[in-house]
């Protein structure tokens, strides 16, 4: 549980370990995932002269419950197959570290799509669309495998289809729903149970150009905004294994005939568990988009 004695306009509390670079979107999941309703900013980047380990620091409003950080980073690494790295936490000056953290990281190319921050404006390249994405209290800047996966599938969909009504489900900071705004025409919603999040996702909206996006907060489809305007040719949902597959009948309930759906945020491993749900409803695997040890999924209405 958060020590809600804790808050303090002027702290804030900071974790930070070492892993293989390769192995870090994996730890960011996880400890997003832990979080309770302690939502922390995160930022991931490399170590000069090492290369192959980087750095993981996550950011908390409120102190965070270390046991609990230990375990999903402890069972995390279970499934990886390597060490548990050792985790520091210490209280710090309440400012955006994030932002300061993440001016080290790179542009990222996926599909069509160039994901880049403001700092790196002038690397745009002419033959890509751009999207601006600079650190937030948001999850999702692009820098994952699951997020990159889900640009590739956007990308590639814009080659065969046109929908007229898209979701972008669990959004973060609305990078998904930005790339399908700049792709197509249509309506397009964005929720997230996070209202940092939703705040985040609308300032990006904004940032990208792309206000025909309607960002909402709240708890899936039990908000009656999302369920007024379905059926969607198109959810992309980049979330957690086990939320996609409590969620499917709601999800699949508010696809339209031969609607797509790109469902995001689980490990291979998780692949068939997750697969085996959406086919026993009449959903069809048409690609997946496995990138490290995360794979995308790609499936259509039948």
């Amino acid at each position: 549980m958060t020590d809600k004695q804790s808050i303090d306009a002027n702290k804030s509390w900071k974790i930070k370990f070492t892993a293989p670079k390769e192995l870090l979107p994996s730890y960011e999941e996880v400890i997003f995932a832990s979080c309770d309703d302690n939502f922390p900013s995160i930022a991931s980047f490399e170590i000069e002269e090492d290369i192959k380990n980087g750095i993981l620091e996550a950011y908390y409003q409120e102190k965070p419950d270390l046991t609990i950080i230990n375990k999903a980073v402890m069972d995390m690494s279970e499934i990886l197959k390597v060490a548990s790295p050792e985790i520091y936490m210490e209280e710090v000056e309440n400012k955006n570290w994030v932002a300061e953290s993440q001016k080290l990281l790179k542009p990222i190319n996926a599909g069509h799509f160039f994901l880049y921050g403001s700092h790196d404006k002038d690397k745009i390249p002419d033959n890509k669309i751009a999207i601006c994405i600079d650190a937030g209290q948001a999850f999702g800047t692009g820098s994952h495998g699951t997020t990159a996966g889900c640009l590739m599938a956007i990308s590639d969909l814009g080659e065969i289809i046109n929908p007229a009504k898209m979701l972008d489900l669990g959004c973060g900071s609305g990078v998904l729903a930005i790339a399908m705004a700049k792709q197509w025409d249509g309506l397009i919603l964005a929720s997230d149970i996070d209202p940092i999040a939703t705040d985040t996702a609308k300032e990006n909206f904004l940032i990208n150009h792309v206000p025909q996006i309607s960002g909402l907060t709240c708890d899936g489809f039990e908000n009656s905004i999302l369920g007024e305007n379905g059926p969607y040719d198109l959810i992309v949902a980049n979330i957690l294994a086990g939320p996609l597959i409590d969620m499917a009948p709601e999800i699949i309930s508010n696809l339209g005939k031969n609607a797509y759906l790109l469902l995001s945020g689980l490990l291979k491993e998780q692949e068939d568990a997750v697969l085996e749900t959406y086919e026993s409803r009449n959903m069809k695997l048409l690609r997946t988009y496995p990138i490290k040890e995360w794979q995308t999924l790609l499936l259509q209405k039948s």
